[in-house]
C-alpha cells in the first residue's frame, strides 16, 4: 500500500524565479499584475495553470457526468508582440509522469476532455494571460471512486522567444469521482469549516448530527487530533506513532471515518510532537522526506484525505544525528513542501503555532508557500494570515475552542470575515456533553457564514460507538 510519489513543482519554481521578486499582496485571479517588478527580465517565459489555485496541479471532484475547470497560460512580462499558444492534451505525458514520479494514476481518456476554442489562443502584444481557458471533461464507464485519473495538458507556442521548457509547458489535473458521493457545498465560494475533534473524548461521528436547515452539513473538514510524531531511540529515526485512541478509529476505519468522507467531508489526520526530540519543525532535509514518504503511505492506507501540521510538545533535537535540525520555520516548510511533493491528491495543512506559522512559511526550492501549504488556521480567538503566494482563501478567518470558550463566535465577526475573503473558519473540542453552551456557538456563525440556521443535533455518538443514541 506503500505509493511514494514524487510530484514536481519544478514548472512553478522555474517561472517563480524568474519573474516574482515580491510576492507579498494576495494573488487575486483575473486582476492586473503590477509589472514593474519583472520589466528587467530579458526573457520571455510561459507558464499552464489551474486559474483558481494558481498551481500547476489541481485536484478536480467529478460531481456530475460533466464538470467544467479553467486554466490559464501566462507569460513572465508583456510580450510587446502577438504570442500564439496551443493547449491539449498529452497523452504520451502520462507514462512519463508515472515513470519520474513512481505513481500509477490512471489516463483519463483524451476524447473525454474537451478545451475551449480547441485550445488555440493568440495574446495580443500588451497582455500576459490568455482569457479563461474552458477545460470540460466528461464522465466515462468504469470510473472508480477511490481511483485518482490523470488529465495531462500542455501549451505550446511557435512564437520566436517564447521560452516554454520540458517540464514548464505540462500541468495536471487529477480527477476524482464524487458522482456517488452526497454534496454538501453551501454555495459557491462558501467559507470551509474545519472541526478538530479531540479524539481522545469525543467520537468523531458526532459530526454527522450537524445540519444547516437546507439539509447540508454544517462541517467540511474532520481533523483527528492527533497522531504523533515520535523518535525511535534505537533505530535512530523518526516515525509516526498512534496513541490508542487514534489507533481504534484507524481498526475501525469503515465504522468511524468513511461514513464521514461517504457524505462529503475530508478526513485529516493532525501531526504534532509528543515530548521528545523529533518534531515537525525540526527535521533535516533528508528526514522531512522521509517522513513525508511515510505520511503518505499512511494517509493512503486507511484512506485519509491528508495532513495537518502543528508544532508543539517537541524537546531540542540531537543535531548530531542525520535526521533532525534546529527548530525553524524552513524546518517546518520543508516538511510541507515535501508532503506536498509525495501525495499531490491529499491536503497538507497548517495550525499556525512554535515555529510554524502561515505567514512565516517560507519558498522551498523555488516553491512559494501557495503551492504546497492547502490553507491555514490560527491559535484560538485569532486570524491566519496568507504567507509568500498565498490568499486570503488559504487562511483561517477565525479559531474557536468550544470547550474553553475562547474565539469570537458572534454572527457578526463571521459574517465580515466571510466579506473579507477568508476561506475557512475553525472549530475545536466539540463534546456531546456541552452541547448547551456549545451548539449557540456554532448557530451564531451558520448565521454569519451561510445566512441560515443551524438545527440543534438531536443525537449523538457516545465514544467508541456506533450506536446512534437520542439527546
Amino acid at each position: 500500500m506503500i505509493n511514494n510519489i514524487k510530484h514536481s513543482f519544478l514548472p512553478l519554481a522555474m517561472f517563480a524565479m524568474t519573474i516574482f521578486t515580491s510576492c507579498e499582496d494576495d494573488i487575486v485571479v483575473g486582476s492586473r499584475i503590477d509589472e514593474s517588478p519583472y520589466l528587467t527580465s530579458t526573457q520571455l517565459n510561459g507558464l499552464l495553470l489551474d486559474e483558481n489555485t494558481n498551481k500547476n496541479s489541481s485536484v478536480v471532484e467529478l460531481r456530475d457526468n460533466e464538470h467544467s475547470t479553467n486554466v490559464v497560460f501566462r507569460l513572465s512580462k508583456l510580450p510587446q508582440k502577438g504570442v500564439d499558444v496551443q493547449i491539449a492534451v498529452d497523452e504520451s505525458y502520462v507514462a512519463t509522469y508515472n515513470a519520474v514520479h513512481e505513481t500509477d494514476f490512471k489516463a483519463f481518456p483524451a476524447a473525454n476532455v474537451k478545451i475551449a476554442n480547441n485550445g488555440t489562443f493568440v495574446l495580443a502584444p500588451d497582455d500576459k494571460n490568455t482569457p479563461s481557458v474552458k477545460v470540460t471533461l466528461t464522465a466515462f464507464e468504469g470510473m472508480k471512486e477511490d481511483e485518482t485519473y490523470i488529465i495531462p495538458l500542455t501549451a505550446t507556442s511557435t512564437t520566436e522567444g517564447v521560452t516554454l521548457t520540458e517540464s514548464s509547458k505540462h500541468m495536471v489535473l487529477l480527477v476524482q469521482d464524487y458522482r456517488n458521493k452526497p454534496n454538501t457545498n453551501k454555495g459557491k465560494d462558501a467559507v470551509q469549516m474545519v472541526l478538530y475533534f479531540e479524539i481522545n473524548d469525543t467520537n468523531p461521528l458526532n459530526a454527522l448530527e450537524f445540519l444547516t436547515e437546507s439539509g447540508k452539513y454544517y462541517f467540511d473538514h474532520i481533523v483527528l487530533f492527533a497522531a504523533n510524531i515520535n523518535w525511535d531511540p534505537e533505530k535512530k529515526r523518526v516515525y509516526l506513532s498512534n496513541n490508542e485512541n487514534v489507533q481504534f478509529l484507524l481498526d475501525n476505519n469503515d465504522k468511524y471515518l468513511q461514513p464521514l468522507r461517504k457524505v462529503g467531508m475530508k478526513v485529516i489526520i493532525s501531526i504534532l510532537g509528543n515530548h521528545d526530540e523529533a518534531g515537525v519543525a525540526q527535521l533535516s532535509d533528508m528526514g522531512a522526506k522521509e517522513f513525508a514518504r511515510e505520511l503518505a503511505a499512511y494517509c493512503r492506507a486507511y484512506n485519509l484525505d491528508g495532513v495537518a501540521f502543528d508544532d508543539e510538545y517537541s524537546s531540542s533535537p540531537d543535531l548530531s544525528n542525520p535526521w533532525l535540525a534546529s527548530q525553524s520555520a524552513y524546518a517546518g516548510s520543508r516538511l510541507m513542501y515535501e508532503c506536498k511533493l509525495a501525495m499531490p491528491e491529499k491536503i497538507v495543512s497548517l495550525y499556525n503555532l512554535g515555529a510554524m506559522y502561515s505567514n512565516s512559511l517560507q519558498i522551498i526550492d523555488g516553491v512559494d508557500p501557495g503551492q504546497y501549504c492547502d490553507y491555514a488556521v490560527a491559535d484560538y480567538g485569532g486570524s491566519a494570515s496568507p504567507g509568500t503566494g498565498m490568499t486570503l482563501k488559504q487562511c483561517g478567518g477565525m479559531s474557536i475552542e468550544l470547550r474553553r470558550g475562547s474565539g469570537n463566535s458572534s454572527e457578526s465577526t463571521a459574517r465580515s470575515k466571510k466579506e473579507a475573503g477568508y476561506g475557512y473558519y475553525m472549530f475545536f473540542a466539540l463534546d456531546p456533553s456541552l452541547y448547551r453552551s456549545q451548539v449557540s456557538r456554532c448557530q451564531s456563525v451558520c448565521r454569519g457564514l451561510y445566512d441560515e440556521e443551524l438545527v440543534y443535533p438531536s443525537h449523538y455518538y457516545s465514544k467508541n460507538s456506533t450506536e446512534r443514541k437520542a439527546l
